[in-house]
């Protein structure tokens, strides 16, 4: 069985690894949000030899300029997975299905050589 959590801002960077094979990161969120913690949660992750992915928290609508605020904020090693966390926003709206997959394939668009997934 795989184990994984997801961290954000709101956890520490020094979560604790023990029992886990996976961490999904929280990158951005909409067009102007990086998580502060980024790059110190992911070292914890890398330096635990965990299996590392980012998300983004999608927001409705300018899917195309989310997804390259993703890709410019989400750090590029290969085998690292990206994630679309798709569901209601803080303000009650949420990205229609369709804008959903306009995003999933503007990433893969930029990021070819990596798994993009729905989270």
């Amino acid at each position: 069985m795989l184990r994984g959590i997801d961290v954000s801002a709101y956890q520490s960077s020094s979560y604790d690894t023990d029992g886990i094979s996976f961490v999904f990161v929280k990158a951005t969120e909409g067009r102007t949000y990086t998580n502060p913690k980024l790059a110190t949660q992911t070292k914890r992750a890398r330096d635990a030899g965990l299996v590392v992915g980012f998300y983004h928290f999608l927001w409705p609508g300018n899917l195309t300029a989310q997804a390259q605020y993703f890709v410019s904020k989400a750090p590029e090693r290969a085998g690292d997975i990206l994630a679309v966390d798709w569901e209601t926003t803080g303000d009650g709206t949420h990205a229609t299905n369709a804008e959903k997959d306009r995003f999933i394939r503007k990433v893969k668009e930029l990021r070819p050589g990596h798994r993009v997934v729905l989270y």
